[in-house]
């Protein structure tokens, strides 16, 4: 393997090189990239599809783009189209991701029944049906 084969690869060299037969001075061309840098792909790219949605956190409600792949979040962006936030996402929507995918994230809920003195453990489903059938009850009983 020749020197050239060595140490041309290096970004310095490339750089180097360019400046003086490209005239890119501040080297943001295609001699920025690598190897490594063309074989990357967005996270986004192999998303099967994109769901609306907005960030969970506060009253203000930005709009998110929740991107999914085989029923699994694969990205959470910040929709362009919304006109709350144009796109932008605070630190904590940003990280709206983790929120939904952490592996600590709890899946059960404790509920006491009514006069009850101990807890019990539910799954996410059967909590979410309680809560379902009570506001379908409130419901009824207001009208």
């Amino acid at each position: 393997m020749g020197l050239r084969q060595t140490f041309l690869p290096w970004p310095v060299f490339r750089q180097a090189r360019s400046l003086l037969t490209a005239g890119d001075r501040l080297a943001r061309r295609a001699v920025a990239r690598s190897r490594r840098t063309d074989r990357l792909k967005p996270r986004i790219a192999t998303a099967d599809r994109v769901v609306d949605s907005v960030c969970p956190y506060c009253p203000v409600g930005c709009g998110q783009l929740v991107y999914v792949k085989d029923e699994q979040v694969v990205q959470i962006e910040g929709d362009p189209a919304s006109p709350v936030s144009r796109g932008r996402l605070c630190p904590k929507g940003a990280a709206t991701k983790q929120l939904v995918t952490n592996p600590l994230r709890e899946t059960r809920v404790r509920d006491r029944r009514p006069h009850g003195t101990e807890w019990e453990d539910l799954d996410l489903d059967t909590a979410m049906d309680m809560i379902a059938d009570r506001g379908r009850l409130v419901t009824v009983l207001s009208a």
